[in-house]
């Protein structure tokens, strides 16, 4: 027996998508019964499976495809009509003609086949074991004939009047063929058995009933549910046997695909007729995994970049206006706001001379890495035309013809930075802008397109001002989060209302550059002077770090197709997680459990299993872009603590490795900074939030100070720098 392996059902999704030639949609539902193919939204609906093994799981999916490329939606039922017989048969058939179109078109899925149904037969699902196959009826030999015959797993007998079904049922090309050689089959079906056929009336409270003839003759009534398990047996296109009824599909109907007349349930029809085709689907219903948990899906909104970013030429004169307005007519007032802005000034051009030394390294370093490539790169080939400067030395070297070189293109680089704009960054706010800084100056003298984004929760909604009551500001700004996120699907995920601050730009002129560099240095130490003034709509807010990440996947092609890089680096400085964008579960109230929850990228049609939101938008936005996405996180102690401790969390979110969070604390106490692994990410840096930059650890110390204190300061200081230096070469690594 092939044993039950373990398989990502998102490679499944992707299997079916490319059997069907189309950019079909696969969802994977606890509450399905059966398999069926939705043809109005083209969704292919998937059970959740048990103890099934990966060739099983390949066969019912590409038998599943098959229906849905293969059946035609209408031109069955009024064949069918009100006879769960001719249902029966029509299953039998079809599913030989689809199967064997399956695997012509994709001769790969033969070998899946054969093991599913080798899995299918030692499970005895057909229920023939100890069964003589020569008294079973035409319909069920030729159906365990196409099924498992074909695969040498029993050998059926077909008397020499029988042999043209099989040859017919062999060689059936279009739906047509099908039902001409259903009716045949009926045909010759004993006059006995076409009248215990089913046959349909209405019961009293206008809810169709099964009138059954038992051995005597007499009519019993039957409910549409099974007697033996009450369950509900209508088989049609949607079970994994299926055959057609997927064109009444009504779509979002859960039950979407069944029959019209779905009150055929043969499943309940006592005629030993079709008795292997009625185990074999009952079986396959078994395979469900009723327990499991359901699966919730989620698809993104289209974006609206125009009504989230604020590009910086607005930024600025946001602090024109204020310098203008700020006059409160207090000396004192004044005098403290002057020092403090003078001070900050001083302090600004302080840290850009002490910065250029770690500037300088990190654009050596890029260049060393990119010369490096480009040497790669570069092939060397005679051109057949003597040197003749070369030809004196003929005696001694043959190589006296001329060379050329030539250089495939290499790849050139853009870099987005998203900056937390949260209250939580207050603390390490003046730090974390330095460290954008030395980025942003890197990428200037490195000549690398950029761009600086903050996301802040304080959006820039027009006419809050005047609302007159919070009423009326909660319905503009319900407004606004439309305009911003455009539902197009009720299971797309609702983001908030947020903004993207556009503080830095490789855009800017040089004045527009040193004018912005001035008000973000004063923004940070606004922080923590609180007499230095401020724009209000520049204030520290929540954590929209997901809305940054989902509109990011609209920017950075953006970005490319404006600058013309080919490689894009998405830089996230953070202190912490962004808030949820409600892309959980559901509560089941019977279970008190969550569903199982996916997100589903309606542009790449890839699906991604969400244990973490930020984590699966990061996938889904390099799948999107091909964008590097490089994870800062600044952390304002010299112990990571929790930090650590949710670094080393397994995937599953229940197991830690605690001599992992232990190692990895020893390498952060000594070098101020670590590189982990965490979903998503191609780098995640957790890196000391009061890190200083290659400054001079001589200068705070006193005129007289000892020996020893001018030591340990050195050492501290070349530390330092060490680390600063570090810490650059392996980001300048990922970028280059």
């Amino acid at each position: 027996m092939n044993k039950t392996t373990s398989f990502r059902i998102g490679s499944k999704d992707i299997l079916a998508r490319a059997m069907a030639t189309e950019d079909i949609t696969v969802e994977h539902r606890a509450d399905a019964e059966t398999a069926y193919f939705d043809v109005q939204s083209r969704t292919l609906i998937l059970p959740m499976w048990k103890d099934m093994s990966s060739s099983m799981y390949d066969m019912l999916v590409g038998h599943e495809v098959s229906h849905a490329l293969n059946t035609p939606a209408d031109g069955w039922m009024d064949w069918v009509g009100e006879s769960p017989m001719k249902k029966m048969i029509l299953n039998v058939v079809e599913d030989a003609r689809i199967e064997r179109l399956i695997k012509d078109a994709f001769p790969g899925i033969r070998r899946d086949f054969a093991a599913g149904y080798q899995s299918f037969y030692d499970r005895d699902i057909f229920q023939i074991k100890n069964v003589d196959l020569d008294d079973l009826s035409i319909i069920d030999r030729l159906n365990l004939h196409f099924k498992i015959g074909l695969f040498n797993l029993v050998t059926i007998q077909f008397a020499a009047d029988e042999q043209q079904f099989v040859t017919r049922m062999a060689e059936t090309v279009t739906f047509e063929d099908v039902m001409t050689l259903c009716q045949d089959l009926y045909d010759i079906l004993p006059k006995e058995i076409k009248e215990k056929d089913t046959e349909l009336v209405e019961s009293e409270n206008g809810k169709p009933t099964i009138v059954e003839m038992d051995e005597d003759g007499d009519g019993t009534l039957e409910t549409g549910e099974s007697e033996e398990s009450g369950e509900d047996s209508d088989v049609s296109m949607e079970d994994d046997t299926d055959d057609g009824e997927s064109a009444e599909s009504k779509e979002g109907d859960p039950q979407a695909g069944k029959m019209e007349s779905d009150n055929l349930k043969y499943e309940d029809y006592s005629n030993e007729v079709g008795q292997t085709q009625k185990s074999f689907e009952r079986g396959v219903r078994e395979l469900r995994d009723v327990d499991g948990r359901t699966t919730t899906y989620h698809t993104l909104p289209n974006v609206n970049l125009d009504s989230i970013i604020v590009d910086f030429p607005v930024i600025e004169k946001l602090w024109n206006d204020l310098s203008t307005s700020n006059n409160t007519g207090s000396s004192y007032y004044e005098t403290n706001i002057r020092e403090i802005a003078e001070n900050s000034k001083k302090r600004l051009h302080q840290f850009q001379n002490q910065s250029k030394p770690i500037v300088n390294h990190m654009v050596q370093q890029f260049q060393m890495r990119q010369a490096a490539d480009a040497d790669k790169r570069t092939e060397v080939a005679k051109t057949g035309i003597l040197d003749t400067t070369s030809m004196i030395n003929y005696r001694w070297s043959e190589d006296i013809f001329l060379k050329n070189e030539s250089h495939t293109d290499g790849k050139n680089h853009g870099i987005i930075i998203f900056l937390d704009w949260s209250a939580s960054m207050s603390r390490i706010l003046d730090d974390t802008v330095q460290q954008l800084l030395i980025l942003v100056e890197f990428c200037r003298k490195a000549g690398i397109p950029y761009e600086v984004y903050a996301f802040s929760s304080n959006a820039f909604v027009a006419g809050m001002e005047n609302c007159a009551s919070l009423a009326d500001k909660r319905q503009l700004m319900d407004n606004c989060v439309q305009e911003q996120w455009i539902q197009k699907d009720d299971s797309d995920v609702k983001p908030h209302l947020f903004t993207l601050l556009t503080f830095l730009s490789s855009r800017m002129n040089t004045k527009q550059h040193k004018t912005a560099v001035k008000n973000l240095w004063n923004l940070s130490t606004s922080q923590t002077h609180y007499y230095m003034p401020r724009p209000n709509m520049l204030d520290l807010g929540s954590t929209p770090l997901n809305e940054a990440i989902v509109a990011g996947m609209d920017i950075i092609p953006a970005f490319q197709k404006k600058t013309g890089v080919q490689i894009c680096n998405l830089i996230l400085l953070t202190d912490g997680e962004g808030h949820s964008i409600n892309m959980h579960g559901t509560y089941n109230n019977d279970t008190h459990t969550y569903s199982k929850s996916i997100l589903r990228d309606k542009i790449t049609k890839r699906t991604y299993t969400i244990t973490n939101e930020t984590g699966a938008l990061i996938e889904c936005l390099r799948d999107r872009t091909g964008c590097n996405v490089i994870g800062i996180r600044l952390h304002d102690s010299n112990n990571l603590g929790y930090v650590g401790y949710m670094m080393a969390q397994a995937a599953d979110g229940t197991v830690h490795d605690y001599k992992k969070i232990e190692n990895i604390q020893k390498i952060y106490k000594k070098q101020k900074f670590v590189v982990l692994e965490l979903g998503g990410y191609n780098s995640f840096f957790v890196v000391q939030g009061n890190i200083k930059m290659e400054f001079d650890a001589l200068e705070n110390l006193d005129d007289d100070a000892s020996y020893t204190k001018i030591k340990n300061a050195f050492i501290k200081g070349s530390n330092s720098k060490k680390v600063s230096r570090t810490l650059a070469t392996k980001i300048v690594e990922i970028i280059a």
